[in-house]
């Protein structure tokens, strides 16, 4: 937790150097959120049953999506694999790999720390903005408002699990732009981010339930508006658990594997 802690507060001393561009990412949430909302808005007045929510529970949902975006964009610099592979191309990925720190466990600490000051400096404000003046909904209780925040907690780890992946996989391929837009219109269609999965055909819902993307977005979202019960919340927070564990130890096998393999360029 220490160096975690050292890593926060690097981030928080980036902050004065970058407020042109914090300004832009708040402004780009908030117009991301009166996008949406507008949007789900006049769908559901064409045709309320297929939206299959009441109006207010729909803008939520779509709003906290945006604002999960700004934490999980994968083509952002908050992104593993995007600094994973900047720095393969310019060859200072050889620095990162000369730490006497666990490569996956350095990413993951260097990267925990952004989100959440991110999470902290952006997220937050934009949110609280939101309900202020674009009848953005609280959860029901406290008790629905922690679940969602360790539905969060774990949807990161699942977040962290896949990029990490990827990032890998540009160790060995150097060049991950085609397999990285591929991944991000997968991720971004069967996570529920987009559109809810209960508006999906039955087909494409059961598929969705059988990949990861989901825990990133729907699982926390669905808790946020109150959409599943008691048991149906746990269950769903166990799937994230799986998933989080499952990738994080993919991502060990892998890295002893690549390790081996991996070759500098650049520089």
């Amino acid at each position: 937790m220490k160096r975690f802690f050292s890593y926060v507060q690097l981030q928080f001393r980036h902050l004065p150097f970058y407020r042109f561009e914090h300004m832009m990412r708040c402004l780009y949430g908030l117009l991301a959120m009166f996008a949406v909302r507008a949007l789900w808005t006049s769908l559901w007045r064409e045709n309320p049953s297929l939206v299959g929510k009441d109006l207010p529970e729909m803008i939520t949902y779509a709003m906290t999506a945006m604002a999960i975006d700004i934490l999980f964009y994968p083509g952002g610099d908050n992104s593993v694999h995007v600094y994973m592979s900047r720095r393969i191309r310019n060859g200072n990925i050889e620095a990162d790999l000369l730490c006497p720190m666990d490569f996956q466990h350095m990413m993951l600490l260097g990267n925990a720390s952004r989100i959440l000051v991110l999470l902290l400096t952006t997220v937050l404000p934009v949110t609280l903005f939101a309900f202020l003046a674009m009848d953005f909904r609280l959860p029901a209780s406290a008790g629905n408002a922690a679940f969602f925040f360790l539905s969060l907690i774990l949807a990161y780890f699942v977040f962290f699990g896949t990029d990490f992946l990827l990032g890998l996989l540009a160790m060995v391929i150097k060049n991950t732009r085609y397999v990285s837009w591929a991944y991000r219109a997968i991720s971004d269609f069967f996570s529920g981010k987009l559109v809810p999965l209960w508006i999906f055909p039955a087909a494409l819902r059961t598929v969705s339930y059988f990949l990861p993307f989901r825990c990133v977005y729907d699982i926390p979202l669905n808790i946020w508006i109150c959409s599943f019960s008691p048991e149906e919340t746990a269950r769903a927070l166990l799937t994230q658990l799986f998933w989080a564990v499952f990738l994080f130890l993919m991502g060990r096998i892998c890295w002893h594997s690549v390790r081996k393999r991996y070759t500098v360029q650049g520089g």
